[in-house]
């Protein structure tokens, strides 16, 4: 097959588009380089292979375009016509049209075409010819499908109640509110390391061989509950609130059963904690209520605030009521609509970041791990959170408009080039979608 370029022709332009045929610069390149080794008209011997072996081509080809020369020449011609016969279209007619390809690929079940192997098997369009298609149209594409909680009439419901609660009328419009007194919290694992793990490098470099002593279903993991509110401006300290209220980690200091090579047995040692409904009472009222007493603006702390949590059992025995009992005055207990973790900031895109970051950072013990994530959390900037916030809202609408669904199709909101303040920003809700679910709540 021909290069693009080539040593034989130096300031000659013989770039290919057709990799599949010479283009009329390589192929007079390749006559000109035999016309300099020839001695009237005869060559040496090797010379095909030769110049076929400079321009990365078959030698039968470097002969063809020599005699083509050679016989315009002797035909006539002034100047030796080796260009290409090729016109336009050239070639067979193809066997799979566009639109019979896209007939074929319509007609395979879903389950079918998740892989391009499949998809040829099931469709009977070859591998090759749909890569083809793929490229040339542009409208086949791979996509990606994930799994989402199910909902029944009661779940939908209760997620367009929870959205219209945020929103607030004002000039014939409604916008949502923005949301300072809400504090989400939430849970998640946080892993040592990862299975799979993804380096960019060059073709001369060697990736690291990562070894582990136990299965993969055992990989050391500690869970973490982190709270979170809106960044805004603290008027009396002058200053930005980030709205990262803290990340805890669910651990625990225990005597070590057995001895090992690093330590003898009964040493004290850093073990996961498993998560009960006491201990998330107990990480809640130690941890999570005086960050919000510390933390929140002074203009913040005389209004109510929400404790936004979702509907996990041990999460039950933080209500309200055992807030009171415990003294602690003006922040409430909300749970979040039942299987809706697209409704938390944290579930919604805020963990994923903290995890990217994290991830960056070797670890090998679980001491190691916390302050991986614990770094991660404050390093992160505020404005991540102010634009998950703004996701947020945006969900809240798009349920508003899918009538309590979670199929809706979330949409590009350029919030860095398109919103100039991201802390004081807050989504209008479509008038023609607020007045559609309101009909759809009293009619239901």
């Amino acid at each position: 097959m021909p290069t693009t370029s080539t040593t034989a022709a130096p300031g000659v332009s013989i770039a290919n588009n057709d990799k599949r045929k010479l283009s009329n610069e390589v192929r007079r390149a390749i006559y000109e380089e035999l016309l300099s080794r020839s001695s009237d008209r005869i060559l040496p011997h090797g010379s095909y292979t030769d110049v076929a072996r400079m321009f990365n081509c078959y030698w039968r080809t470097v002969e063809r375009v020599w005699t083509r020369g050679l016989l315009s020449v002797l035909d006539g011609d002034r100047v030796a016509d080796v260009d290409s016969k090729f016109k336009g279209n050239s070639g067979g007619k193809r066997r799979h049209l566009p639109a019979d390809i896209e007939r074929a690929v319509k007609a395979v079940p879903f389950h079918g075409r998740q892989t391009l192997r499949s998809l040829a098997a099931q469709s009977g369009v070859p591998k090759t010819t749909l890569v083809r298609h793929m490229a040339e149209e542009g409208r086949l594409k791979s996509k990606s499908s994930y799994s989402k909680p199910y909902l029944t009439e009661e779940n939908k419901r209760a997620r367009m109640e929870h959205a219209i609660s945020f929103l607030s009328q004002s000039s014939n419009r409604a916008i949502f509110s923005n949301m300072h007194q809400t504090v989400h919290v939430d849970e998640k694992w946080f892993y040592l390391t990862t299975v799979k793990k993804r380096y960019y490098a060059y073709d001369d470099e060697v990736v690291p061989t990562r070894q582990q002593k136990v299965p993969v279903g055992y990989i050391t993991k500690v869970m973490f509950l982190a709270a979170v509110t809106r960044p805004r401006y603290d008027f009396h300290k002058k200053c930005m609130f980030d709205g990262k209220l803290g990340v805890w980690p669910f651990i625990t200091q225990e005597a070590a059963k057995r001895s090992s090579k690093n330590r003898p047995k009964g040493t004290i040692v850093t073990v996961p904690q498993t998560v009960t409904a006491e201990v998330y009472r107990d990480m809640i009222i130690r941890n999570v209520v005086p960050a919000i007493k510390e933390k929140f603006p002074v203009g913040d702390k005389k209004k109510n605030k929400y404790l936004q949590q979702d509907n996990a059992s041990p999460h039950n025995c933080v209500t309200s009521q055992l807030l009171l009992q415990r003294g602690v005055i003006g922040i409430e207990a909300a749970n979040q609509p039942p299987n809706s973790p697209d409704l938390n900031v944290l579930d919604l895109g805020y963990f994923n970041s903290i995890q990217s970051l994290q991830s960056q950072k070797l670890t090998r013990t679980i001491e190691e791990l916390v302050d991986a994530v614990e770094c991660s959390f404050h390093e992160l900037p505020f404005d991540t959170l102010s634009k998950n916030f703004i996701t947020l809202q945006k969900v809240m609408e798009m349920t508003l408009q899918s009538m309590g669904r979670n199929d809706y199709k979330f949409p590009h909101m350029r919030k860095d080039a398109m919103i100039k303040d991201l802390k004081l920003f807050n989504v209008k809700c479509d008038a023609t979608v607020h007045e559609n679910a309101l009909a759809f709540m009293n009619a239901t």
